[in-house]
């Protein structure tokens, strides 16, 4: 029963870091809802560089394509992190690391759908 109580532990600590982080999550955007100006200016919406305000053609355009790569690299990089470590604890307690490596696989997989779709949309590769 020794390994029970440290199940709990596990369950307990993991399930408080995931309710703390969506709960600062919540508050941000509230926060952000309430302090952000509510009125809308036209120059809001234009074009920046480098915060100077816009001023004939712009000097570059900014490829999209690259955010999916970059929503590819920060979801398979944990993933990768929490394999290593999944395979230096299982033995010792496989149901719990399993399904902690299972939750955490589930919470990580619809970022990693999302950048793979939008790695293989081809017309976000021109510049047209």
């Amino acid at each position: 029963m020794e390994g029970l109580g440290l199940t709990n532990e596990v369950l307990v600590t993991f399930s408080l870091g995931v309710a703390i982080g969506i709960g600062l999550g919540i508050i941000g955007f509230i926060l952000g809802k309430i302090l952000s100006p509510a009125k809308e200016y036209p120059r809001k919406r234009e074009r920046y560089e480098c915060a100077n305000p816009p001023r004939g053609r712009a000097r570059g355009l900014f490829m999209m394509q690259y955010y999916p790569f970059l929503i590819l690299f920060l979801t398979l990089e944990p993933i990768m992190i929490y394999s290593f470590l999944f395979l230096m604890e299982a033995h010792r307690y496989i149901l719990n690391t399993t399904l902690l490596f299972g939750a955490m696989v589930a919470i990580l997989a619809s970022p990693l759908v999302f950048g793979i779709y939008y790695v293989r949309r081809l017309e976000l590769w021109s510049a047209h």
